[in-house]
């Protein structure tokens, strides 16, 4: 994926976590990759897209240049309530109306929808989680329940 630091890779492979939950599942540690530079690590992330999103309302854990955080998401009927943060990077992501926004603190540093954002950031953390969240769908999290039952 191109971004306004350079390219970014995805590599997936199996997860280091060996219980018999993590292999019936097909848990993967997903490590992106800014260029040569910076990498963000996530552990035990599901290989198919339901177990993703399982995987993350439970809550999964990575490390962004040795710094490490925790991927929490919120679904919810109230619009308000709905969030996906990376706590530790102080990053959030939100939707208002149809549209999804990027926080890093209390500055909105990007916006956008389904896969096209326009950013602001040149920080490494922003950029990488910002691909995490379109590559693990977490878009999923900010929609009204209603839509994801149809």
């Amino acid at each position: 994926m191109d971004t306004p630091l350079g390219e970014i890779t995805l590599e997936r492979g199996p997860s280091a976590t060996r219980t018999p939950e993590a292999l019936a599942n097909g848990w993967e540690d997903w490590v992106l990759t800014l260029g040569e530079g910076p990498e963000l690590r996530v552990r035990d992330v599901g290989a198919e897209e339901y177990i993703v999103r399982k995987r993350l309302e439970a809550g999964v854990e990575g490390e962004f240049n040795g710094k490490r955080f925790s991927v929490r998401t919120r679904s919810s009927f109230r619009r308000s309530a709905r969030i996906v943060a990376f706590d530790g990077l102080g990053i959030t992501f939100t939707a208002r109306r149809l549209t999804l926004y990027a926080y890093e603190g209390n500055t909105c540093t990007a916006k956008g929808s389904a896969g096209r954002w326009t950013t602001t950031t040149r920080s490494a953390a922003g950029i990488l989680s910002m691909c995490l969240f379109e590559w693990a769908r977490m878009a999923h999290f900010l929609r009204t329940p209603f839509f994801r039952m149809l």
